[in-house]
């Protein structure tokens, strides 16, 4: 489905939404038009009755759409859909799932059974890029200013090309959700009308056809110290100026990075460890430890500051993963760890990448982006966090009950009678006693269980930083990326190829002439 929208006395509200859907035999579309004459008279009651039109039509054709589709229901389309859901039905009958960045992952129409997903978090790419990827065909012309007006709704050829282009949207879509969905199912054994984000359908792929050993889940404690030692991917800027430089990138760093050994199960926690690291230790885990680095040099090691990541000089302390401060030893780094987590190792996706690093390789078309996604998009899922937000609609009479009994992240007004609570669920525990005591209160915890393995999303981040540190240390980089280099002579032909973790020349044998780096993806 899509939503269309129209700047109307100063906002954008909603004037026509296109449903395409197979109704056994092909494919059918059906557009509902905004009233333009109710408009002028009384706006609310022309978007209540649009939507109703909708939704009476849904629920009419029920079993076409118990799963529905918008590319953008993360914000744009789903905030339409919540609010409009929310006026046409009764509180209770609605579920919403949303993100930490107050985005919707999927909106549910309790007493119908029906989902509304966000396609775009399955295949994050642009409509037109969707389309061309799954080779279907995608808009057929472009978005015009003039559909912004209400004086659409005078010109009648103008309001056709309205309605062929908004249809257009909806069909390029279920086209090509068609046509994944036969791939996945003949290639995966995987219906992606039942996951809810690319990260969630390679996970689930990983599940069926790879994983040997289940996957252990951190205790709170666990999750907790291991979280510390998460950082994403290094970027950084050394000059400001450069001439004569290259640029390479490398094959697949993260898949490359996840073949390596995995934490497996906590062993033993150790306390009061006062032990210089050796490049030798077979402790393998996450400690927390003494840093300190050597005099001078391109910095190596990451340190999280008021909530941003920087690379440190100088002596100080930090939660890293064992491997990844063993192989900074190498560079004049010394450790001295103070208590940590010990784990036992398991290879858990060398056979995963090597099979769709293969795919990648050797295919062209949707195979071959697929193949890209699913390796890319594996490992960061094992990172979330084990908290995360709840949404209930509730009538405004009954939100001093959730006020006094739950953590109140936000409100958002539905109506004079009803508003959407966003709240936290599965608070620290440490954070809900100190609450309860001072202000008196019963918070309580919602204790959804998350699967997620945080140990794993930092090994591996740590383990594509190890993988890039001789470049940074052995060449003079200008500028690097979490997964590319920009420097001032060629590389070595040995790390130069087609390989997974080879690095490739960006500019197929050409230089930079001139470069400014002004900053972080701040350059040109």
């Amino acid at each position: 489905m899509d939503v269309e929208t129209m700047e109307f006395q100063g906002k954008q509200i909603s004037v026509a939404i296109s449903v395409a859907y197979f109704d056994g035999s092909g494919i059918s579309s059906k557009i509902f038009l905004i009233d333009p004459k109710l408009l002028l008279v009384d706006k609310e009651l022309a978007i209540t009755n649009l939507w109703k039109n909708f939704f009476d039509f849904i629920i009419s054709n029920n079993n076409y759409f118990q799963n529905i589709f918008a590319h953008n229901l993360g914000s744009f389309d789903g905030y339409y859909i919540h609010k409009n859901l929310s006026v046409y039905a009764d509180v209770e009958s609605i579920k919403t799932l949303i993100d930490n960045q107050g985005k919707f992952i999927c909106i549910t129409y309790l007493d119908y059974n029906i989902k509304w997903l966000d396609s775009y978090r399955i295949f994050p790419l642009g409509f037109n890029d969707l389309c061309k990827t799954f080779t279907v065909t995608g808009k057929t012309n472009d978005y015009k200013a003039e559909y912004n007006s209400l004086e659409l709704f005078n010109n009648q050829e103008l309001l056709n090309e309205f309605i062929s282009y908004s249809i257009q949207d909806s069909v390029g879509l279920l086209d090509s959700l068609l046509r994944a969905q036969q791939i996945y199912i003949k290639n995966f054994k995987v219906d992606i009308a039942t996951i809810v984000s690319c990260s969630t359908l390679a996970l689930k792929i990983f599940r069926i056809l790879f994983l040997k050993k289940k996957i252990p889940i951190l205790k709170g404690s666990q999750d907790k110290f291991v979280r510390q030692s998460y950082f994403g991917g290094a970027t950084d800027y050394y000059k400001a100026y450069g001439q004569l430089l290259y640029h390479y990138d490398i094959n697949s760093l993260y898949p490359k990075a996840m073949t390596n050994p995995m934490p497996y199960e906590v062993i033993k926690k150790h306390d009061n460890l006062n032990l210089i690291l050796t490049e030798d230790c077979k402790l393998f885990g996450f400690f927390e430890a003494i840093c300190e680095s050597p005099a001078s040099s391109t910095p190596l090691c990451p340190f999280k500051h008021n909530n941003t990541t920087i690379y440190p000089t100088g002596k100080w302390k930090g939660i890293y993963f064992s491997e990844e401060m063993k192989a900074l030893i190498k560079y004049g780094y010394k450790f001295r760890l103070i208590k940590g987590l010990e784990f036992s190792k398991i290879d858990y996706f060398s056979e995963y990448v090597k099979n769709f690093y293969d795919i990648k390789k050797n295919s062209i078309g949707p195979m071959k982006f697929i193949a890209k996604m699913l390796l890319n998009q594996l490992y960061g899922i094992f990172g979330r966090r084990q908290d995360l937000l709840q949404t209930v609609n509730v009538y405004n009479k009954d939100i001093p009950k959730y006020l006094l009994n739950f953590m109140i992240i936000n409100k958002i007004t539905i109506d004079e009678e009803k508003s959407t609570l966003l709240m936290k669920a599965n608070v620290d525990n440490h954070i809900l006693i100190q609450l309860n005591s001072y202000f008196k209160t019963d918070f309580t915890n919602f204790n959804l269980k998350v699967q997620s393995n945080v140990a794993i999303a930092s090994a591996v981040t740590a383990y594509a930083r190890i993988i890039m540190m001789p470049f940074k240390k052995n060449y003079n980089v200008w500028y690097s990326d979490t997964d590319s280099i920009i420097i001032d002579t060629p590389l070595d032909p040995k790390f130069i190829g087609d390989e997974l973790g080879q690095m490739k020349d960006e500019l197929n044998g050409c230089v930079i002439e001139k470069a400014y780096f002004l900053g972080i993806k701040q350059y040109g």
